[in-house]
């Protein structure tokens, strides 16, 4: 499996202007930078706290209106930091000026794509001077991850991008997407961005919570504050994530609608967060008169899908390098390493349990192996044997209609790990006419 070279540049575009800031996105992504764009100082102020910027792309007019304030951020957060300015028209009295307070480089309008490139270029070169005397494998490091999220792939820069976007609203946020898949990490990114200063992060378990826990006194997993037990209405500011949305049990959910509508908005000195996470889609659940619609209604507008680790294949190397890292801490081996062969081999697997199973599977290898390199013979016959493998059906000649498309329906669902709209959409029938056909066969009892 071939993996496109990047360029792991970390690069924030600060720029009101949308068209712009997405064509200067889509151009350096395409050249594989790691680019986070965002619209105003404030975001970007917390962008700058947060993450390891070595370029920063910034309108003029920005920085003109903050008073420098902007560019004095970045030099004290990232002494080696690079920005780059452009404005409608170069004045030779202006961009002298702007130089001398820490810019780089302008360009004037047209900003066309080799302009930009060329000046990217010549950043990078400064940048390499810079890093000369610097510990770049520390440096290395930062720019394969978000909030401490690894990824380099589109999808997952995607995601980045919209923990940015989301981090400051308050209405209650879904996020979709297959157990192991890192839904919970995404969740204290996001309170991570939206709480500068440590508020509290509250999970809740939605399949242990009994009838009117909602309104009273509940316990719930917190690795942030030290009390374990509170009323939620007692909360004042934080993060509430509430994992596993999809099995809160259906007499609880006007309850759940009655305290998001209560914290939809902060009030006085309440500032509330609502995150949720299921791993079936909601509409699934809906059309099986297990979630009520309208509390799907409410949840789903902003929603964030995480793309499972086979549509991330990309990021299989970084993660293995952090994991394995990790790893090392907790073992008497040094410096584990991975050959070529097995490192091809695990990004032909499919990981139906996706970054959980990776990194389990990781920590297995490295206790069995006999050396501190990881080998194909390392690797666990099951990953081997799911390597490559084609599901195919046996239909006969001759058999019933019905019959066929039993299985067909089956095996699909099977294929798709019961994912029942994705299945649907494969089938090319409707969500429930999938179900209805699930009844038919008695599919729900196999």
């Amino acid at each position: 499996m071939l993996i496109k070279e990047k360029n792991m540049r970390k690069i924030l575009i600060v720029e009101e202007d949308i068209l712009i800031r997405e064509r200067l996105s889509n151009l350096l992504r395409d050249e594989g930078y790691y680019v986070i764009a965002v619209k105003d100082r404030s975001v970007a102020i917390n962008c700058l706290e947060r993450e390891s910027i070595e370029i920063m792309i910034i309108a003029e007019k920005i920085i003109q209106e903050n008073g420098f304030e902007l560019l004095s951020v970045a030099k004290q957060r990232w002494s080696n930091i690079v920005i780059i300015a452009f404005g409608e028209n170069e004045n030779a009295y202006r961009v002298r000026g702007l130089l001398t307070k820490g810019i780089y480089e302008y360009l004037s309008q047209p900003l066309t794509p080799s302009r930009v490139l060329s000046s990217i270029k010549r950043t990078e070169e400064r940048i390499t001077l810079l890093e000369e005397n610097k510990d770049l494998k520390r440096r290395i490091d930062y720019r394969y991850s978000f909030a401490g999220i690894t990824g380099v792939s589109e999808k997952m820069q995607k995601v980045f991008s919209l923990i940015l976007q989301v981090s400051q609203i308050k209405r209650p946020i879904l996020l979709l997407g297959e157990s192991g898949t890192g839904k919970e990490m995404i969740a204290r990114a996001i309170h991570k961005y939206a709480f500068p200063d440590e508020k509290g992060f509250y999970k809740i378990l939605c399949s242990n919570l009994p009838p009117g826990a909602l309104k009273g006194k509940i316990f719930y997993r917190d690795i942030d504050v030290s009390s374990k037990k509170d009323a939620l209405d007692q909360l004042l500011s934080g993060t509430i994530y509430f994992e596993d949305i999809h099995l809160l049990p259906y007499p609880l959910q006007i309850e759940f609608i009655d305290f998001l509508e209560e914290n939809r908005f902060s009030r006085g000195d309440k500032d509330l967060h609502i995150i949720t996470s299921t791993e079936v889609p909601l509409e699934e659940e809906v059309a099986r008169g297990m979630f009520r619609n309208d509390l799907f209604y409410f949840l789903n507008a902003v929603k964030i899908e995480v793309p499972s680790l086979r549509e991330r294949m990309e990021d299989i190397p970084f993660l293995i390098d952090v994991f394995l890292k990790e790893i090392e801490e907790g073992t008497n081996k040094k410096t584990i390493k991975i050959s070529k062969e097995a490192l091809n081999l695990l990004l032909e697997y499919h990981w139906p349990g996706n970054i959980t199973e990776l990194k389990n599977t990781l920590e297995g290898m490295v206790i069995l192996s006999e050396s501190e390199l990881i080998l194909p013979e390392d690797i666990p016959v099951h990953i081997k044997s799911g390597i490559g493998t084609v599901r195919s059906l046996q239909i006969e000649v001759g058999m019933p209609l019905e019959q066929a498309e039993k299985i067909l329906i089956w095996e699909t669902l099977k294929a798709n790990r019961f994912n029942k709209s994705k299945s649907a959409q494969i089938l090319g029938i409707g969500l429930r006419t999938l179900y209805r056909k699930i009844e038919q066969y008695n599919l729900d009892k196999q």
